[in-house]
């Protein structure tokens, strides 16, 4: 066994890692090395783990919001075979499951420009999201680019993503589609 050394961590770590290892059923101490050893582990290959984790909480939000993934072509066809009461239903509640994930997300990661592009990500895994900032107003510009997307598809897209402008509470934001982007403009935002 390797040489122990005392390392100074923050009270309110030390309280939160001892509610988790009381829920799991370990000693504190064991957790935190458990941790420690697995995070370093991994770091040294992957230096976005920390992204990777809180991509992770953030599924685990979209799943417990009843989110799915589906294959994008059958979505397309299932949209195109919708009537417009049904399409506006869908794009309501899309807004809302956006607009409560945002709020979440605000509460347990903060507004920043990683956190709202991860987001972004998750919620368009077939797309790429782009991140421009304009150094002279501070707007920041997310391109959301879906690879022929459907006209249906892409306003779906524009109603989520002003729910999460809302849940994130946003403010100056703009949504705008094209004929294969979604793109949200935000006055200002964090960096991190």
């Amino acid at each position: 066994m390797s040489s122990r050394r005392f390392v100074a961590i923050p009270e309110s770590v030390l309280i939160e890692a001892i509610k988790v290892a009381e829920k799991l059923g370990v000693p504190y101490t064991s957790l935190i090395e458990r941790i420690l050893v697995e995070v370093l582990r991994v770091l040294r290959y992957r230096r976005d783990l920390l992204d990777s984790l809180a991509m992770v909480d953030a599924y685990t939000d979209i799943r417990r919001l009843g989110g799915i993934v589906l294959p994008e072509q059958v979505v397309k066809e299932i949209l195109g075979k919708v009537d417009r009461s049904t399409f506006e239903s869908l794009c309501s509640e899309l807004a809302r499951m956006g607009s409560w994930f945002g709020e979440i997300s605000k509460a347990k990661r903060a507004v920043t420009v990683s956190e709202v592009k991860n987001s972004l990500g998750l919620w368009f895994p077939s797309s790429s999201v782009d991140v421009s900032k304009d150094a002279n107003t501070g707007e920041v510009k997310f391109v959301v680019s879906l690879v022929n997307p459907s006209r249906e598809l892409l306003e779906l897209g524009r109603c989520l993503v002003e729910g999460l402008a809302r849940g994130y509470d946003l403010e100056g934001c703009s949504v705008t589609v094209g004929s294969s982007l979604i793109v949200l403009r935000v006055g200002r935002l964090a960096e991190e």
